[in-house]
């Protein structure tokens, strides 16, 4: 267990930048294994514990280091430069979040199931709604208000159809629950974009400062 548990946050690291990776990589991989050890002493749901908080920290640093890359890189780079950048950043959460769910529903890891709504309409309205994004961005359209009205109606509508499809398969399904997931995905995306928007102008200023 403790290998497959290695194995899956080895290739959680892929989500950060691969500098960040090479410098930062054994350190998190050492603590890991220890934070491991340490709560699959205390409690037979330590294990849950430790995957609750690893993906939690996920969601939230890797974005940011991919941001802070940005910002260092954008002034001098070009605009389909920092396009193709911003892609690929979505990409890679989108695929981790897809092997991440993937993985917890073939080991039935609990901790990881528990946020399975959430990952589910990351992963969806990931690929529709920055699909979406992206494609408007070659228009003259403010690119936080694009993001804003995209990512809301993309999510408003994958929640529709997925509460529409899965009230005839379960009667009883979990509305509440699939209503946060597309709320956390809607605010998850809309603030990646929020934020790579003014890293962008930030990196601008910078640029025609040293001008």
């Amino acid at each position: 267990m403790m290998t497959v548990s290695q194995r899956l946050f080895h290739l959680l690291l892929f989500a950060y930048p691969r500098e960040f990776r090479h410098e930062y990589g054994p350190q998190m991989a050492q603590l890991f294994r220890d934070c491991y050890r340490e709560q699959t002493n205390q409690s037979p749901i330590g294990l849950g514990v430790l995957w609750l908080h690893t993906v939690s920290d996920l969601f939230v640093s890797a974005p940011r280091e991919h941001l802070e890359r940005l910002r260092r890189e954008n002034a001098g780079m070009s605009n389909p430069q920092r396009v193709v950048l911003t892609l690929g950043t979505c990409l890679a959460i989108i695929v981790v979040a897809f092997l991440l769910l993937s993985y917890g529903r073939s080991h039935q890891v609990t901790s990881i199931l528990f946020f399975g709504k959430a990952l589910d309409a990351l992963v969806t309205a990931g690929v529709v709604g920055n699909l979406i994004i992206f494609l408007l961005r070659l228009t003259r359209l403010d690119p936080v208000k694009t993001a804003l009205w995209t990512m809301l109606l993309v999510n408003s509508i994958l929640f529709v159809l997925a509460w529409a499809l899965g009230s005839r398969v379960d009667p009883q399904i979990n509305l509440p629950g699939m209503l946060i997931a597309y709320v956390v995905s809607f605010l998850f995306w809309f603030a990646l974009h929020w934020l790579w928007a003014k890293s962008k102008g930030d990196a601008e200023l910078a640029f025609e400062q040293r001008k």
